[in-house]
């Protein structure tokens, strides 16, 4: 049975991760009040924080079970990473680990045993920031992908296939989109076949459909994002019924109008190790 191999440093998986930056990703979340783009940047920080966590399980040595692609696409498509990383297509959760953007001071606040409540400032790093401007060159975006994905597989043939994750609120602006994306999911290691999982992000979060087995009740959109999105395999099923997401027999990599939970939930099931 595919998808069974275990991530390691020399059966390391590829993550790509795609971010709709056009203008409507500047409308707020309704649970929030904050702009979409800035959910999706949050919690796509927070994912490279965990990647690092979990290669790094006694907190020393940073073990390269990753490879990491960010793409932000708009009127073109660019790398995110920013810093020393700038210009890279891809780099290790090493790299990721060794050259943060900046560093991002924030406030938590916990309870202790006794009901009270302790306040304290931590920094957290940051590799990607916010931008929302410009039409929706999607199917520019997976055909970015696309040449960086074959030299992976070909590199690495006994690998857990690569994952890639496309984040988007609306439907692409440019053409080509069903013929690049099936040339993607075509590719394979000898561990199965690449996965495209899609999260569309709402305003509103209305009607949200988590892992649809069928398009027939979605709109125009989301039929499009389904036709695109992999079949969930078994073991990122298991992953998702983990995160309280029903994940029937047979259902696709898609949330349609997705809230900020879905956001965080998504990218964890895309990244499992």
């Amino acid at each position: 049975m595919p998808y069974e191999r275990k991530i390691k440093r020399n059966q390391r998986t590829y993550v790509v991760i795609l971010i709709d930056q056009s203008g409507s990703m500047d409308t707020p979340m309704a649970a929030t009040g904050r702009a979409k783009s800035e959910e999706v940047t949050d919690a796509l920080n927070r994912l490279l924080l965990e990647l690092i966590r979990a290669a790094a399980p006694t907190g020393r040595d940073i073990k390269d079970y990753y490879d990491v692609s960010i793409f932000g696409y708009n009127h073109g498509v660019r790398s995110l990473f920013a810093g020393k990383l700038a210009g890279r297509d891809s780099v290790s959760v090493g790299e990721l680990y060794a050259a943060p953007a900046a560093m991002r001071q924030r406030e938590i606040v916990t309870t202790d045993a006794d009901g009270n409540e302790q306040r304290a400032t931590v920094h957290d790093p940051v590799w990607v920031t916010a931008s929302a401007m410009g039409k929706t060159s999607m199917a520019a975006a997976f055909a970015h992908a696309l040449p960086l994905l074959e030299e992976w597989v070909e590199e690495n043939p006994t690998s857990f296939p690569p994952i890639v994750i496309n984040l988007t609120d609306g439907i692409p602006t440019d053409e080509g989109l069903h013929d690049t994306v099936q040339r993607i999911r075509s590719l394979s290691t000898a561990d199965g076949q690449v996965l495209v999982f899609n999260l569309h992000v709402s305003a509103a979060s209305k009607d949200t459909c988590r892992f649809p087995v069928s398009a027939e009740d979605l709109p125009p959109e989301g039929q499009l994002l389904y036709s695109i999105s992999s079949v969930l395999p078994d073991v990122l099923r298991e992953q998702a019924q983990g995160l309280q997401m029903d994940a029937p027999h047979g259902c696709r990599g898609l949330v349609f109008n997705g809230d900020v939970v879905d956001i965080t939930k998504v990218l964890r099931i895309g990244t499992w190790a």
